[in-house]
């Protein structure tokens, strides 16, 4: 409170503005492509600015809407250039501009990059200054990003690249802010969408590679820096609400390279080449065995989603790019002259392999999702002639749509987010098939000849003396009656109640086990993780294979029993 009233009493004596840092000079530019739904709230954003830009520079590429005019009304020198320009391109067009002044000698000077769908709040600039100011090896800081719709969604703070091309976050599915990330923190890169760049670092390194006409241009910006002996922090104090509307598919994308305007082959393509391009040189052939593998896996899950243009645009973003080696052979040499530092400097950034399929199940979840939400929507809620790229943002059934595009139920993915439910209907299908010739009765190994009822089974479980060879008063096993009493659910059959244990043991050890890992951790992934090495294990299985009952039966009720004897409910 203190510090506001400080804050307010400067503005006042200062004649309401803040006073600028005494040695940055910052060149804020706008990059707009058909962003007229969100330029006005971008606009008015960077007017009310704590911390003075000290000029401003709007890129136009080609925009079809009102872009421009917004842009020109608003008193912003705007520079039009081709509709297939680049991000990096645009970038390009805007320092060549004549009327773009350099910084006073003894100041440093700095690029902001703005997207035309996302509105810094009013503390973002100074917030980014105060952070560099600080940090003297800082090269590129970025703060942190929400969402545009939902302001308490968290979309980025740092990202970093999968060593299968995805982009990575660190952040939860649909995570909240609440605080839990506000510590300054040294990351690969920052989205471009408020970036604060070097200007002297940015034309050191070359700017950004025009091969990345649009998308993974900033990780590999951030990686080029590193190796550059330069560093890259995210400052959460800084907040920039972002629409994301490209990534998103809610604008039709026009840069040069991007076939039949499809974002995810020029993303896929884009991860494909920032990882091979620069990485070192003896990762790369595993690298690109890794990336092909793992866009044919993706293609596979996009073909079981009834999504076919996705389920092409993995296999053919990698494909295409191994098939021109010589842009990545230029694209190696190119790097090699500003590399000062192995990339092993980036190994920290690298996201464990674990995480990394827990992101690539989100993805899938999340595609699955949308492909039930597109056909929901066509069926009655937007008009079939309607294209994507004409939709109206403004609608209020979008109002969140930086979650979910609508909310309507779908049991893909109720489905999708209960993977126990999933695993298990996978696993007792799969059980079924592969036992389908033991159907009946079960004899052999460590399984004796089952009595015919369970009044036998409890009927030898109640007496004193058994006659097994010479007799025996030894106590029977007390499982003995817990399978006579279970079944008589099968009308008091008990070889079928066994042949049936047999066969869903796996299943039911599955489903046991994730319960009790349940209790342990919140994280679905790591629980099933678990569960699938318990019910798999040798131990459950030689079990199963050499009929050992009574070692089945506690496979199977081991899990309920840790639970009730620890009070894990």
């Amino acid at each position: 409170l203190l510090l506001y009233i400080f804050d307010e009493v400067i503005r006042f004596i200062g004649g309401g503005e803040m006073p600028t840092a005494n040695n940055h000079f910052v060149t804020a530019i706008i990059v707009s492509h058909n962003g007229a739904t969100w330029l006005p709230e971008v606009v008015a954003s960077l007017a009310k600015q704590r911390r003075d830009i000290d000029q401003l520079i709007a890129i136009d590429t080609g925009s079809e809407d009102s872009s421009v005019k917004l842009l020109k009304s608003a008193g912003i020198t705007t520079v039009v250039t081709e509709h297939d320009t680049g991000f990096g391109a645009a970038i390009n067009e805007a320092l060549a501009h004549s009327k773009l002044r350099r910084a006073p000698e003894g100041f440093t000077e700095w690029l902001w990059l703005i997207h035309d769908d996302c509105a810094p709040a009013t503390h973002a600039l100074s917030e980014l200054i105060s952070a560099v100011d600080e940090r003297p090896s800082v090269a590129m800081a970025g703060p942190k990003l929400r969402g545009w719709h939902d302001r308490n969604h968290l979309l980025e703070l740092g990202v970093s690249i999968a060593g299968n091309g995805a982009r990575w976050t660190g952040l939860e599915y649909r995570e909240q802010d609440q605080g839990q990330h506000d510590n300054i923190n040294e990351v690969l890169a920052v989205s471009t969408a408020g970036a604060l760049i070097r200007r002297d670092v940015f034309d050191e390194l070359g700017g950004f590679d025009p091969e990345l006409s649009l998308f993974r241009d900033d990780v590999d910006l951030g990686w080029r820096m590193h190796i550059a002996g330069h560093s890259v922090i995210a400052v959460p104090s800084a907040i920039a609400f972002h629409a994301e509307a490209a990534s998103n598919e809610r604008r039709q994308i026009d840069v040069a390279g991007t076939f039949l305007h499809r974002p995810l082959l020029l993303d896929r393509r884009h991860a494909a080449y920032v990882l091979l391009a620069n990485a070192s040189w003896w990762l790369t052939p595993f690298l690109a065995i890794q990336l092909l593998g793992a866009s044919i896996f993706r293609s596979i899950g996009y073909l079981l989603a009834k999504l076919p243009g996705y389920a092409l645009d993995e296999i053919a973003a990698v494909a295409l790019l191994l098939l021109q080696p010589q842009d990545l052979i230029r694209a190696r040499r190119n790097r090699r002259k500003n590399r000062l530092v192995s990339s092993r400097v980036i190994a920290r950034f690298v996201p464990p392999r674990g995480s990394q399929f827990q992101l690539a199940y989100e993805r899938a979840r999340n595609a699955i999702s949308r492909s039930w939400q597109i056909s929901t929507k066509s069926r009655g809620q937007l008009h079939s002639s309607t294209p994507s790229s004409a939709l109206d943002l403004n609608d209020e059934a979008l109002e969140n749509a930086d979650i979910d595009l609508v909310k309507a139920p779908s049991p893909l993915r109720w489905l999708a987010d209960r993977p126990i439910l999933a695993a298990t209907l996978i696993v007792a299908l799969t059980t079924l098939i592969a036992s389908r010739s033991r159907l009946g009765s079960i004899v052999g190994g460590a399984l004796p000849t089952t009595p015919a009822s369970a009044g036998e089974l409890l009927s030898t479980y109640a007496d004193s003396w058994h006659t097994v060879g010479l007799g025996s008063s030894a106590n029977v096993p007390p499982w003995i009656a817990l399978i006579g009493l279970t079944s008589l659910l099968l009308g008091a059959k008990a070889s079928l109640f066994i042949t049936t244990l047999f066969i869903s043991a796996v299943p039911l050890a599955l489903w046991g086990a994730y319960s009790l890992a349940r209790k342990f951790t919140e994280l679905k992934f790591l629980a099933l993780g678990a569960a699938l090495l318990y019910a798999f294990s040798p131990t459950s299985l030689a079990a199963i294979n050499s009929g050992r009952l009574g070692t089945v039966v506690l496979i199977v009720i081991g899990p309920w029993l840790v639970r009730s004897l620890f009070g894990l409910e």
